[in-house]
């Protein structure tokens, strides 16, 4: 299927490892133009390089994407060596974690930035641009607890931040159709990266587990049983993008394998 998106300027938020990487790579074989944004040089690096040599083309930028200055500075390094942004991936880690009684107004602030301003900020930077063509493309990596929190994980702050960013992202689609752009959300089951096997793993061991033995158990359950990829998720941002999916706005598409675990 041509998604319509060759040789759009896709800005890829949190792209240097895991979903976002995922995205990047999905991107790039779609031939956009792909601007990797992370705060780690080397392994944004590692992962501009990784895009390149399966054929696509991309570049990377060191910038905090929680913050104003970092976002205005991811999208002006896309801007300066592409074009701006036709395309925005908004992943980023969604802050810090505990339970209500464990975390104190600190941590939900920090939530609060991470979730909810940093996507206003960064669908500010774009609008502009994606305004003037007529044309644009807004995706959040959020996850499966913006149904339900989850119950086995202390998410106290993001449960209530993740599910702040959907009712932003709804609310943003409704002011942005009428400009050809669309905003939607992705939301993440168990999907194997670098982030989710550090916590089952730790998980894992309290429970004098191996991480094989909790994860086979975890997924036995599942009607598709087994752990999602980044790939998974990549395959369907690069739809919710395209220009195929131009009536799809303002909603939020759950990939975990039809686990209902966090409603449990």
């Amino acid at each position: 299927m041509d998604l319509g998106i060759k040789g759009k300027v896709a800005l890829v938020f949190g792209g240097s490892k895991g979903i976002g990487l995922g995205c990047a790579h999905e991107f790039a074989r779609e031939a956009c133009r792909t601007v990797i944004a992370a705060r780690t040089q080397s392994t944004i690096d590692a992962a501009v390089a990784e895009v390149q040599a399966a054929g696509g083309v991309a570049i990377g930028i060191s910038a905090d994407c929680t913050s104003k200055e970092g976002i205005a500075k991811a999208v002006q390094a896309a801007t300066d060596a592409f074009a701006p942004p036709d395309i925005l991936i908004f992943n980023v880690d969604s802050g810090p974690k505990g339970s209500f009684l464990e975390v104190d107004d600190d941590t939900f602030a920090a939530a609060n930035t991470n979730n909810v301003m940093a996507f206003r900020w960064a669908v500010q930077a774009v609008i502009p641009h994606m305004q003037e063509r007529g044309w644009g493309r807004i995706l959040t990596i959020g996850t499966n607890s913006v149904k339900a929190p989850h119950r086995k994980l202390a998410r106290a702050a993001q449960n209530t931040y993740r599910v702040g960013a959907l009712a932003l992202s709804k609310t943003i689609s409704a002011e942005l159709g009428p400009m050809g752009i669309t905003v939607n959300t992705l939301g993440t089951g168990a999907i194997a990266t670098p982030q989710f096997k550090e916590v089952f793993t730790k998980i894992a061991e309290a429970q004098g587990q191996t991480y094989d033995e909790h994860i086979a158990e975890r997924t036995a359950a599942y009607p598709v049983p087994r752990m999602g990829t980044p790939e998974d998720m990549a395959a369907a941002a690069a739809f919710l993008c395209s220009d195929r999916a131009g009536f799809i706005t303002g909603q939020v598409l759950v990939i975990d394998g039809g686990n209902l675990e966090v409603l449990q």
